[in-house]
């Protein structure tokens, strides 16, 4: 990094791999699970580059990174002890499982070594036993978590490329890019359309100026970000100055940002990425003030606050369609952009804590807080263990 190239430094302290077992590699400051630990905190990542969900754990002092193969994720929402996520072509609710986590924990499922003695497998391609493994896996896995996530519903779409989502006062809303306009989901009709952008003239599954973003306010979408003001079928990879959007009164309060994501609300303030700039802004809807918070080596995307804590991702730039180069390169010059996540001073920008991915993990989207759990797992319909798990009210007298 040059001298006259500022970004927001992170502290020197030691770096150490993450525990995984899988192939997403990592490594992380010796600080980073010990803020986890004293939060009580864990977090959830989306990659739609390597089909993931990636859980941030901590436990004793180590981190350790769980991956839930969803295909495509992106848009993230954590509420109510329920995690929500947009994928491929639907938007499926993760919630938390008490009863089923209690049955493993008190012994009600065989451990791995009962396991092994019921199943005497010809070869190490046998598939019954394989299933095995990844049930008695899976049960041990539940067994050393605090926070047990079952998949419970889940919503089809058609792929409508959902960007960001979140609950409101109206249900789930949703970021429709392919159609260029804010949607809340509903199970009679795939989808609803709310809101478009003042320039968008008729609602096609054309992309045609990248919304991707979304802010709510009050429990109901007040700003969005878009990449461009185009009119026509992917358009805004040939014209590429991002705006922010107030959705009530239509007015586009910035015209000129480089492919912006992740708006948020948050003490008054409007906070967005400047992705291609490497920057995190914040906007003052009453005095149109911009102040810049930070710049990180790479594409800011994903955002969430927690306290005097913000948590900002950041992606490997990578050649694209979109015309031109993202400025981060330009200023980077010969260093490498990083995909991470970083935990920064909401008032000063400073960087206390990060973790990088080393390993086949180069685009995150989203980022969010699993509140009161350090080591929390998630448990998909797909995997060996489901058929197993029952969640259930008892009014039978």
């Amino acid at each position: 990094m040059t001298d006259d190239t500022p970004y927001s430094q992170a502290p020197e302290t030691p770096y150490k791999e993450a525990s995984s077992a899988n192939e997403f590699a990592s490594q992380y400051q010796s600080n980073f699970p010990k803020i986890l630990e004293a939060l009580g905190i864990s977090l959830v990542v989306s990659s739609y580059q390597s089909d993931s969900l990636i859980l941030i754990r901590s436990k004793q002092g180590e981190l350790n990174t769980s991956i839930k193969h969803v295909k495509l994720p992106m848009g993230l929402c954590v509420s109510h002890e329920r995690v929500t996520v947009s994928s491929f072509n639907k938007v499926t609710d993760f919630k938390v499982s008490h009863q089923s986590r209690d049955a493993i924990s008190s012994g009600q499922f065989d451990d791995m070594s009962t396991l092994s003695k019921k199943i005497q497998p010809q070869t190490e391609q046998n598939s019954e036993h394989e299933f095995y493994k990844a049930r008695a896996a899976q049960i041990n896995a539940v067994k050393a978590c605090d926070m047990l996530f079952t998949e419970r519903t889940s919503l089809t779409t058609g792929f409508i490329n959902i960007h960001d989502i979140a609950w409101g006062d109206d249900g789930l809303w949703a970021v429709n890019s392919s159609y260029s306009c804010l949607v809340t989901l509903s199970p009679n009709t795939g989808f609803v359309a709310k809101w478009k952008p003042p320039f968008i003239s008729e609602l096609k599954p054309d992309n045609r100026c990248h919304l991707n973003g979304m802010a709510m306010l009050n429990g109901k979408p007040r700003y969005v970000t878009t990449f461009s003001q185009c009119d026509s079928k992917d358009a805004w990879r040939e014209n590429t100055k991002g705006t922010l959007i107030d959705v009530n009164t239509n007015e586009i309060l910035l015209d000129n940002l480089c492919l912006p994501h992740s708006p948020r609300c948050h003490e008054g303030w409007v906070y967005v990425c400047n992705s291609g700039e490497g920057q995190v802004l914040k906007y003052n809807p009453i005095s149109k003030k911009v102040v810049e918070v930070c710049t990180l080596p790479g594409f800011t995307r994903g955002l969430t606050f927690l306290g005097d804590l913000m948590i900002v991702c950041t992606s490997t730039t990578k050649e694209t369609k979109v015309s031109g180069k993202t400025t981060i390169l330009h200023a980077l010059q010969s260093e490498k952009t990083r995909c991470g996540i970083w935990v920064l001073n909401k008032h000063t920008g400073e960087v206390i804590t990060h973790l990088e991915f080393t390993e086949n993990v180069s685009q995150l989207y989203d980022i969010a807080v699993i509140s009161n759990s350090t080591f929390p797992e998630f448990i998909g319909n797909e995997d060996a263990l489901s058929p197993h798990l029952f969640d259930f009210l008892m009014e039978i007298k």
